[in-house]
């Protein structure tokens, strides 16, 4: 008996899943529109493109995870531009406390030809691509246990801080005493007094319920680099054009809306924030400025950015 076999219609191509990791928690606006990039980036790509997002440290701290896209053992990763110091150095620039002025100073930065070349460095050398970098965040703030009126008041408290030695060696020459802690445990570091304040994105402090440990915030406003999303650029390149243009249009479309949301979201959060008690207090920055600029000459001299480049960020 002969079997009959029928010609069936192609199938369509599978769907090719990335997976996105990050730090921020479940609830956290940083989280909240990673999950609206990966919608954006299944609707563009017609389907043919899944975004699969673990927040909240899920598949390792910050530098792991950069680690891991860069040998191609994770897709993409999602955090505050100033981690790509690990990667290419003169990112670190972008993580010295009040190296800029306001985002308008970012802004120009983010459009230089040295900008440029951080990312083609990134690409070239490391494998490492940005996706989208226009996700300007607000700016960072103190949150402690106790008020601070003054420089001084900072003397001798634990804070917890990023592994990111701009701001280690910035907030210990304001008198700091730091403390290295991954971001998901900074809620409960300061409910339990391990630590007696920390920085953190204004945006952060209501959704990550910082003020309830912490109700003292202070406008410092010392840190304004952007959020980005990097993807392995092996990975990058086995895409269609057509995916790869799904990618870098929704991480842009992304940006955009996040970086309009999150100004109006910060209203309503700082209105609720001081109806359940906390304090907000703008602060005098200039004693915290000249603190901070020697040691950003000393961070050029040991070779942590390329020489000049912090004078060149002044003037701009």
């Amino acid at each position: 008996m002969l079997l009959m076999l029928q010609a069936t219609p192609a199938t369509a191509a599978a769907t090719k899943e990335l997976r996105l990791g990050g730090v921020h928690s479940p609830t956290s606006f940083e989280t909240t529109e990673i999950q609206r990039f990966a919608a954006l980036v299944a609707e563009k790509s017609g389907g043919t493109l899944k975004v699969n997002v673990f927040p909240a440290g899920q598949l390792g701290d910050a530098v792991s995870m950069i680690e891991n896209v860069m040998m191609g053992a994770l897709d993409m990763f999602a955090n505050v531009a100033d981690w790509n110091q690990n990667v290419v150095k003169d990112y670190g620039i972008m993580a010295m406390p009040f190296a800029f002025r306001d985002q308008e100073h970012m802004k120009r930065f983010l459009a230089s030809d040295t900008y440029t070349a951080m990312k083609k460095e990134m690409i070239e050398k490391k494998k490492l691509r940005v996706l989208a970098d226009n996700w300007y965040r607000v700016p960072r703030v103190l949150v402690t246990k106790f008020p601070v009126k003054s420089i001084k008041d900072l003397e001798g408290k634990k804070f917890r801080l990023a592994n990111i030695k701009a701001y280690v060696e910035t907030w210990k020459a304001l008198g700091m005493k730091p403390t290295i802690l991954p971001w998901a445990e900074s809620y409960l570091s300061l409910k339990t007094g391990v630590v007696d304040g920390m920085d953190s994105p204004f945006s952060s402090v209501f959704p990550e319920k910082f003020y309830q440990a912490a109700p003292y915030i202070t406008m410092t406003n010392h840190s304004i680099a952007p959020f980005n999303i990097l993807i392995s650029e092996v990975v990058f390149q086995k895409l269609t054009l057509a995916q790869q243009k799904a990618l870098l249009d929704a991480g842009k479309e992304a940006g955009d809306f996040y970086t309009k949301a999150i100004k109006e979201q910060v209203e309503s959060h700082k209105t609720k924030m001081i109806a359940e008690g906390a304090k907000v207090n703008d602060i005098d920055v200039k004693p915290f400025v000249e603190k901070a600029s020697p040691v950003a000459t000393r961070l050029e001299k040991d070779g942590d950015w390329t020489p000049g480049l912090f004078d060149k960020v002044s003037k701009l």
